[in-house]
C-alpha cells in the first residue's frame, strides 16, 4: 500500500495542466501601403497598427492572422462576419453599406488628419486653385465632397499612394489628398525632403479616428478598450516609435 502511494504521489506531483491555447482571431487589414500607419506587402503586416494589435493580442492572450483585402471588399467583409475585426474603421466609412448592421467600434486608437498637400509655393492660394484633386483608389475625400459632385474639382485616381504624390510632386495633380503622416513618410521615402509638399490647412480637410471594429466579437473589442485604458504608455511608446502625433 505504501509503495503505491508513493507511486501515485509521484504521479500527481508531476502533473502540470496544459497551457491555455490563445484564441485565434482574424483581422480584416486594407491591402495597401499607408505606412507609418500600416502596410500590407503581399505576405506581411506592419507599421503602428500591426505594431498596435499584435501587442494587445501578446498581453490579452489572442492569436492574430491578418487578411489583407482591397478597401471595397474589406467592409464588407467585416459586415458579412468573413473576417472578426477590421482595423482601422470609421463609423463615417461607407456609412451607406453599415445601414441597419450591428458593428461595434473601439475607442479611437489615433487621431487621422486627411488634406491636400500641395507644393510649398503654392500653399495658401485658395480652394479655387484645385482643379485636380488626387486620391487613393477605393478612398473617399469626405471634405471635398461637395466640390467634386458639383464638378469644380475633378479627381485624379491612383491605385497607390507613391504614384499619387509623384504626380503632386511634377505638377500633374494641384494637390493630394491624403494621410499627412503618410504623404510624409513616402516622400522621405522617394528620397525627399519630409516637406517637398505641404499641408494647407486653409484647403477643406478632416480630423478622425482610427478605431478597431467587428460585427461578431463586441467582447474583443471591449477586451481592447481596456488594454488601451490600462496601457497609456505602450500607446505612446508605438506613437512615437512610428512618428505619430
Amino acid at each position: 500500500m505504501k509503495t503505491l502511494l508513493a507511486t501515485l504521489g509521484l504521479v500527481t506531483l508531476s502533473w502540470t495542466p496544459m497551457a491555455q491555447a490563445a484564441e485565434p482571431l482574424v483581422v480584416g487589414v486594407e491591402d495597401t501601403e499607408y505606412l507609418p500607419h500600416y502596410n500590407w506587402d503581399g505576405e506581411t503586416y506592419s507599421g503602428f497598427g500591426a505594431d498596435i494589435l499584435n501587442r494587445f493580442a501578446a498581453d490579452e492572450g489572442y492569436e492574430l492572422t491578418f487578411r489583407a483585402l482591397p478597401v471595397s471588399r474589406l467592409m464588407q467583409a467585416v459586415i458579412n462576419g468573413d473576417v472578426d475585426l477590421k482595423y482601422p474603421d470609421n463609423a463615417y466609412w461607407s456609412a451607406d453599406l453599415k445601414e441597419g448592421t450591428d458593428l461595434v467600434y473601439s475607442e479611437p486608437v489615433v487621431e487621422a488628419i486627411d488634406g491636400v498637400m500641395v507644393e510649398p509655393a503654392n500653399k495658401g492660394a485658395g480652394v479655387e486653385q484645385i482643379k485636380r484633386l488626387g486620391i487613393v483608389l477605393g478612398f473617399t475625400a469626405f471634405a471635398w465632397l461637395d466640390r467634386i459632385e458639383s464638378g469644380s474639382v475633378a479627381l485624379t485616381k491612383n491605385s497607390s499612394l507613391t504614384g499619387m504624390v509623384r504626380q503632386a510632386l511634377a505638377g500633374r495633380i494641384d494637390g493630394a489628398y491624403a494621410n499627412l503622416d503618410v504623404v510624409r513618410h513616402v516622400l522621405v521615402e522617394l528620397g525627399h525632403e519630409p516637406d517637398a509638399l505641404v499641408f494647407d490647412e486653409s484647403l477643406p480637410h478632416s480630423v478622425s479616428n482610427y478605431h478597431l471594429s467587428t460585427s461578431t466579437h463586441s467582447d474583443v473589442v471591449a477586451a481592447f478598450d481596456a488594454w488601451m485604458d490600462a496601457n497609456p504608455e505602450v500607446i505612446a511608446e508605438l506613437k512615437a516609435k512610428h512618428g505619430l502625433n
